[in-house]
């Protein structure tokens, strides 16, 4: 089968690999489109461990099962990967795709949706209250500004270094404010695009700008982190930290179960209450382009067009 293939070194190529072999409590999913993540450049990069041996990358995308029935997947099996025309997902990581929306939404809301909503609901933002999404202009971020309103936040600002994208996100309506990052004084930034200081901040890239961001906040403030684009490490003295919480969030690695729940939720928000992420859409052809592309730091969510080639029997 045709599929993309990441080497010991951790470069990209396409090439040609045996297709998966189904077996007890997994399928293979024939596959139609690929979504790749900062998480995937991370693991070719060797930042989870090195890499020992090639390996298809990507782990989620839209496909078909065998019986034709069309489904999302968020973890395909080592060494398989999205990125190919077959790949091998355990049966508890297949998930029904909803009729009514596209293909690039549905895995553009699924694992970076699940990034923004997890987060924002265990902060438990009360109506009203005043939210800021740092690194808003990523497909995280593009959710987080749209899902903090729906949960009740009465103000909600978006915080990136991309003056233009910021300037669309708030002539669009996603936030109400901006404020522009990495130049002289985050704190100051943050500050001046605050009414009075912010309850909830979603910390999509950590390091410097999360420190301003804490330092942005009122007490009783909640700040979730769930990135480290910006950096792997914060200083923050304990005056920035009384009465405040400061938390770091994962959500990929949690039960499947409660995964399927966030999906969930995140579908029913898309078919009614409009939620939507930017999406930059490549041909399998030119899958080096989109993984270019990924490394690139998009502001819209990666997703390869695979084109199942082959189609279930």
């Amino acid at each position: 089968m045709h599929t993309a293939k990441i080497a010991r070194d951790g470069s990209f190529t396409l090439a040609e690999r045996s297709a998966p072999e189904a077996r007890v409590g997994h399928s293979v999913v024939f596959v139609e489109a690929a979504g790749i993540g900062p998480t995937d450049l991370m693991r070719a990069k060797g930042f989870f461990g090195p890499v020992e041996a090639d390996y298809v990358p990507g782990g989620e995308g839209i496909g078909r099962l065998a019986n034709g029935e069309r489904v999302y997947f968020g973890h395909s099996v080592p060494p398989f990967g999205s990125i190919a025309e077959q790949t091998l997902v355990a049966d508890s990581e297949i998930w029904p795709v909803p009729a009514g929306l596209d293909h690039d939404q549905v895995i553009a809301l699924a694992i970076s949706g699940t990034g923004a909503l997890i987060p924002l609901e265990e902060a438990r933002i009360q109506p009203g209250e005043e939210v800021l999404i740092l690194g808003a202009t990523g497909p995280v971020g593009q959710i987080a500004l749209q899902i903090a309103r729906i949960l009740g936040a009465g103000r909600v600002v978006a915080a990136s270094r991309n003056a233009a994208k910021l300037e669309a996100l708030h002539t669009d309506g996603l936030a109400d404010a901006v404020a522009l990052i990495g130049q002289d004084d985050d704190e100051a930034a943050l500050k001046a695009s605050s009414t009075r200081g912010f309850d909830v901040v979603l910390d999509v890239i950590y390091g410097p700008p999360a420190e301003a961001a804490m330092r942005a906040t009122v007490l009783g403030a909640r700040m979730m982190s769930i990135g480290v684009q910006a950096g792997q490490t914060v200083t923050l003295s304990l005056r920035d930290l009384v009465f405040r919480s400061h938390v770091g969030v994962g959500t990929g690695q949690r039960p499947a179960i409660e995964r399927r729940a966030a999906y969930d939720r995140l579908m029913d928000m898309a078919l009614n209450r409009g939620l939507r992420a930017d999406t930059v859409r490549f041909p399998f052809s030119s899958a080096a382009e989109a993984w270019a592309a990924q490394a690139g730091s998009p502001y819209g969510k990666i997703v390869i067009d695979v084109g199942n080639r082959k189609t279930p029997a």
